[in-house]
C-alpha cells in the first residue's frame, strides 16, 4: 500500500492540499463540519497527522525546544528544583504549542553529543558544563540558545546573582562566630570529586559550582579566615554523597563549625550523617542549604537561599521562544535563616 499524503487525502476529498493541511494545523480556518469529514476519512485510512519532520524541513521550524542540563535523564524527573524549572518551561511552551525534548549531558553510556541532531527551534542551557562536547556542539548550530543561572554572551540568560547569595550565607555564618568551613559542592568539571584545602583555588567549567566557591573564598579571606584550615569536597550532586562529604570533611578537620551546601539535597545528607553521629544541629554543626526545596514537617528548619524555579523557566522559554537576544534576567532571591544555624 502508498503511503498516505495529504496530497492523496485532498486528491480524494475533492479539496486542496491546504485545507487538509488547515484541518491538522490550522483548524480554526476550517468550519466544523468540512474538519470532521477531512479528519474522519484522515483516520479511515490509518492518517493520524502529516510527518513533524517533513514540516520541519519544509517551513525551518520544528514547533520543539531542547534543554540541556547536567546528569542523567532521571535526575530532571528527581531533583526537586530542576522538575519546579520544567514546570515553568512546560507551562510557557504549552501556551505557545511548543514541544521539549530533554538533552542530558550524559547517561550511563556516557556522552550523548548525537542526540544535538533532533529536530529542535533552539536550546535552553540549564547548568551545564560549558565546554563539554554536546554545548559545543549546540551552539555550532547558530540556533537560539537562553542559558540558566550562568552566561554565555550574546546569549540571553536567566539567574539569581550567585555571587551575592553565597556571600550573604557566608556573612551570616561568620556573623554568627564561625571560623572552619567545609563546603560540599557539585563538581567543577565533569567527573571531578575529592577534598580540596579552599586555600588552592578552584578551576573547571561549571560556571554555578565556581561562582559559588569563589564567593565564599572571596568573603573568607575579607575575613582573613585560615583557609588551609577549610576545605572543598566535590561530589555527585544527591543525598548520600552529601552524607559521604560530610564524613570526609570533619575527619579531615574536626574542628569545623559549619558545612555550606551548594544545595539542600547536601544538606540533608549532611543532616542524615549528624544524625546518625550524634552531632547536634547547630550547637556542633551549622548547616546552610541552596534553593528551598519543600521538607518534611519532622524535618529540621535548613538555612538556606530561596529562589523561583518555576518562573525562571518559564522567564528562560519565553526568551528563547520569542528570540530575544543579549538579555539578562536577573532573579529575585532571599536568604532565609532557620533552625539548622
Amino acid at each position: 500500500m502508498s503511503k498516505i499524503t495529504l496530497k492523496k487525502i485532498a486528491i480524494e476529498l475533492g479539496v486542496t492540499h491546504t485545507t487538509v493541511s488547515n484541518a491538522f494545523n490550522n483548524p480554526g480556518k476550517l468550519s466544523v463540519s468540512l474538519r470532521k469529514r477531512i479528519i474522519d476519512y484522515a483516520h479511515s485510512v490509518n492518517f493520524y497527522g502529516p510527518d513533524n519532520l517533513g514540516r520541519a524541513l519544509r517551513t525551518g521550524r520544528s514547533d520543539a525546544i531542547g534543554i540541556i542540563f547536567n546528569d542523567t535523564l532521571s535526575y530532571v524527573f528527581t531533583d526537586s528544583h530542576d522538575v519546579q524549572l520544567m514546570q515553568g518551561v512546560a507551562g510557557e511552551c504549552d501556551r505557545n504549542g511548543v514541544s521539549i525534548i530533554l538533552i542530558p549531558l550524559y547517561n550511563g553510556q556516557g556522552a550523548l553529543a548525537s542526540v544535538i541532531n533532533t529536530a529542535v527551534d533552539g536550546y535552553i542551557l540549564n547548568a551545564t558544563h560549558n565546554n563539554d562536547q554536546i554545548i559545543a556542539k549546540a551552539l555550532s548550530k547558530n540556533m537560539p540558545v537562553v542559558t540558566t543561572d550562568f552566561k554565555i554572551p550574546p546569549h540571553s540568560s536567566v539567574s539569581i546573582d550567585n555571587y551575592r547569595a553565597m556571600k550573604e550565607i557566608c556573612l551570616h555564618l561568620l556573623e554568627k562566630g564561625h571560623r572552619e568551613f567545609g563546603i560540599i559542592s557539585f563538581p567543577s568539571l565533569q567527573g571531578r570529586n575529592g577534598l580540596t584545602p579552599l586555600s588552592e583555588g578552584v578551576y573547571g567549567d561549571n560556571d554555578v559550582m565556581l561562582t559559588r566557591v569563589n564567593s565564599c573564598v572571596d568573603t573568607f579571606r575579607e575575613w582573613d579566615i585560615d583557609l588551609n584550615k577549610c576545605f572543598l569536597c566535590e561530589t555527585p550532586h544527591h543525598e548520600k554523597f552529601g552524607e559521604i562529604a560530610a564524613q570526609e570533611l570533619l575527619a579531615i578537620n574536626p574542628e569545623m563549625t559549619a558545612l555550606i551546601c551548594l544545595s539542600d539535597r547536601f544538606a540533608q545528607g549532611a543532616i542524615n550523617y549528624c544524625r546518625k553521629t550524634g552531632l547536634n544541629i547547630p550547637q556542633d554543626l551549622a548547616i546552610t542549604g541552596f534553593d528551598n526545596i519543600p521538607r518534611l514537617e519532622d524535618q529540621i528548619g535548613l538555612t538556606t537561599i530561596a529562589q523561583d524555579p518555576v518562573k525562571k523557566g518559564s522567564i528562560a522559554a519565553a526568551l528563547l521562544l520569542e528570540g530575544r537576544t543579549n538579555i539578562h534576567y536577573d532573579l529575585e532571591f532571599t536568604l532565609i535563616i532557620r533552625g539548622s544555624t
